[in-house]
């Protein structure tokens, strides 16, 4: 009896910190590709190709995203409006992108790039969270 009540009170705990630990299920799932890159003298340029899916459980109103640590897709913190993104559905952007030579070269370190995306709510209230951007090929 103790080892099931020790068993059921491990689940709970589980349960509690699985959002933490960051095992819940996440709102939106985001990939990306980066396309035609060319760098002359100063700059380095390109076409970021987004697709963010909404699983949310409601539709995602005015979003934008952005990468809020130093990279080569969206120099200087740069928003990239989205648009709505409807409750079950996907939306892809095509973004292009000029950024200076000193800006392309700080790769982040991190093999998986987080992404913040901002929208309102249908309640009206603007949220934000970040996701683990994939990367395809």
């Amino acid at each position: 009896m103790k080892s099931q009540a020790r068993a059921g009170i491990v689940v709970l705990i589980a349960l509690a910190i699985a959002p933490v630990l960051g095992h819940a299920n996440p709102p939106f799932h985001l990939s990306y590709r980066v396309d035609d890159v060319r760098q002359d003298g100063h700059t380095r340029s390109g076409t970021l190709l987004l697709n963010v899916y909404n699983t949310s459980g409601e539709d995602a109103l005015d979003m934008v995203a952005w990468i809020p640590e130093p990279n080569q897709m969206t120099y200087g913190h740069r928003q990239i409006g989205i648009g709505t993104v409807p409750d079950g559905e996907q939306v892809q952007i095509l973004n292009p992108y000029i950024v200076p030579i000193e800006a392309a070269q700080t790769r982040s370190t991190i093999e998986a790039v987080i992404w913040r995306l901002e929208y309102t709510r249908a309640v009206g209230e603007r949220e934000s969270v970040d996701v683990v951007g994939q990367e395809v090929p």
